[in-house]
């Protein structure tokens, strides 16, 4: 029985800093069934598609709508592969990440796979804002955030899927801002398992600056927020401990509130010193801001212009499903895995 074929998708937009880096990692990948790598280009003004079409087996395609869900769904609409798997323009893979997808899709019959998002600072500033990141105080407890066992979750971090079961659900929703993802695992897991493997790897370069950060999780809450009108169901307890700080933050109770949050930041910070001193300062300031950030931009959402949760998920093409059995042939491909 033959392997299931494999596009490798990214949308893009302005990602010179980063993308060789990406790229790189995707075109050493260990499975030899990867048909085509697909840039979405949402018009960049830098080097972004210079470097893009350096690489052989990419083909860059052009996203008039530059976001992220519209370079996808133009990835999904150009795809031929079996498989779908999503990339970022600011992650490496590890050499067996496609290899650990495909496994993963077959031996659990899940609708989509994925693992951690793990954040890796190239300097203090950015070793710090990681260490936020990946704390459970920070983003929080999420296993696509923090790790753990393998099992079904809510979300995963990128995510690959089979593209017959993507075209079926409607492709990626262009109204819920940059909760693209999670709002596609809602709808995917509706026909099947989303699924958490820790062995499906890769390292994610996070914002440089404690702005960049800021703005990043205001645009997190607020795009989380145009989900939750769509699927009032999908909130968890977890994401409304951030909310919550910013309406107890604002309460008659303020202070005391202020008091015990700060006594936390500064605590966790404490720790994180004795881990990497030069990188505490940037742990420190990165997690209220996060959290603030998220919980204001969640409030501003709920109560912004409607239009998020009005419009259907974008209709794909489709055609004829194609069946895969489950096949334990990792171990034969890579012995050494």
């Amino acid at each position: 029985m033959r392997r299931p074929t494999v596009s490798v998708v990214l949308p893009v937009l302005n990602e010179e800093a980063d993308l060789e880096d990406t790229l790189e990692s995707v075109v050493v990948q260990s499975y030899p069934e990867i048909v085509e790598i697909l840039v979405a280009d949402g018009g960049s003004t830098d080097a972004t598609r210079e470097i893009a079409e350096s690489f052989p087996g990419v083909r860059v395609l052009d996203n008039p709508g530059r976001v992220q869900s519209a370079g996808l769904n133009v990835a999904l609409r150009a795809a031929t592969g079996d498989v779908v798997v999503r990339v970022d323009g600011h992650c490496v893979l590890a050499p067996d990440y496609v290899q650990r997808c495909v496994h993963a899709l077959q031996s659990t019959g899940a609708a989509m796979v994925g693992g951690a998002m793990t954040p890796v600072g190239e300097n203090a500033s950015q070793r710090g804002i990681a260490a936020a990141m990946r704390s459970r105080i920070g983003a929080g407890p999420a296993r696509f955030h923090v790790g753990g066992r393998p099992g079904p979750v809510d979300t995963v971090y990128l995510g690959a899927y089979w593209r017959e079961l993507a075209l079926e659900v409607g492709g990626y929703a262009q109204d819920v801002g940059v909760n693209e993802d999670s709002e596609f695992a809602i709808r995917m897991g509706r026909r099947g398992t989303i699924w958490f493997d820790p062995s499906i790897r890769s390292t994610y370069v996070p914002r440089a600056t404690l702005r960049r950060v800021a703005r990043q999780f205001f645009r997190y809450g607020r795009s989380r927020a145009a989900t939750v009108k769509r699927h009032p169901g999908s909130i968890r307890p977890r994401q409304m401990v951030a909310p919550l700080l910013v309406v107890a933050l604002a309460s008659p109770w303020r202070k005391q509130v202020l008091a015990a949050y700060a006594a936390g930041v500064v605590g966790r910070s404490l720790l994180e010193a004795t881990r990497d001193p030069a990188g505490a300062p940037a742990f420190a300031g990165a997690l209220p801001l996060m959290h603030l950030s998220w919980g204001a931009g969640f409030w501003f959402g709920l109560v912004s212009s409607p239009k998020y949760a009005a419009a259907e998920p974008v209709q794909l093409t489709e055609r004829p499903a194609v069946e895969w059995r489950a096949v334990d042939w990792l171990a034969e491909a890579a012995p050494g895995a």
